[in-house]
């Protein structure tokens, strides 16, 4: 010791900058997994709106024809539902659309009248929608109306068109729904309305005949109000 003090210095330590985790390949995965859930949550809540369409206006038309039927002797039988089919129309600008097709056999051994229910969402309120009907091989004229709606304030829309001379049946008959004020299509069934083997189509209905076209054509800007009874071609 040389009787000096000694000096001690001392250096700041350096802080690390701060660092966020970065995921893991397991919690990709878990997110991964979540978004898959939650896809399929929304394909199963649509497909239960559907179905759940199609029960309630099966149900409200049997109570229909039940408060409907006039008084008759206690041999009459009611009348019946014989078939039935919900789709939902391919989606379209201008609302979701979807079809509730109920084949109505008056009495036993009669034959089947159709009922069409059509549903919309999210269409512009106070906007008018009509419900077309043809067949592939062009028996009318044109594409005749069948009934139209009107979207209420919440963008809903009901259209129903009840005794139908229209086989729920036959693979050639097909529908459209479409918009009143330019005829934009927003999506059709092509038959069996309630069989298998219906498809579902944007504009043009997929018939098997190529020379179908021509009798669509008529539909692009289609006239509401026409005659529900029209004159077959000559």
């Amino acid at each position: 010791m040389d009787g000096q003090p000694e000096i001690l210095s001392f250096e700041p330590r350096r802080r690390r900058g701060a660092r966020w985790p970065s995921p893991g390949r397991g919690r990709w995965i878990a997110i991964f997994v979540l978004a898959l859930l939650l896809a399929c949550l929304g394909v199963t809540v649509s497909l239960a709106v559907l179905v759940t369409h199609r029960d309630d206006t099966i149900n409200d038309l049997r109570a229909a024809l039940r408060n409907a039927r006039h008084p008759a002797p206690a041999t009459a039988a009611p009348p019946a539902v014989s078939g039935s089919a919900a789709f939902s129309l391919p989606g379209a600008a201008g609302g979701s659309f979807s079809v509730v097709a109920v084949a109505v056999r008056p009495q036993p051994g009669s034959a089947a009248l159709t009922w069409l229910f059509v549903y919309g969402q999210h269409a512009n309120p106070g906007e008018r929608y009509g419900l077309l009907s043809d067949t592939c091989g062009g028996q009318y004229v044109a594409a005749y109306d069948l009934a139209e709606g009107t979207a209420d304030r919440k963008g809903d829309v009901t259209i129903v068109a009840p005794n139908l001379d229209i086989s729920s049946t036959a693979l050639d008959v097909w529908i459209l729904v479409y918009r009143l004020a330019d005829g934009a299509p927003l999506g059709g069934v092509l038959g069996p309305l309630t069989g298998n083997g219906a498809k579902t189509f944007r504009s043009v209905p997929p018939c098997p005949d190529p020379g179908s076209a021509a009798s669509t054509a008529g539909t692009s800007k289609p006239k509401a109000g026409t005659s529900t009874s029209p004159s077959t071609a000559s």
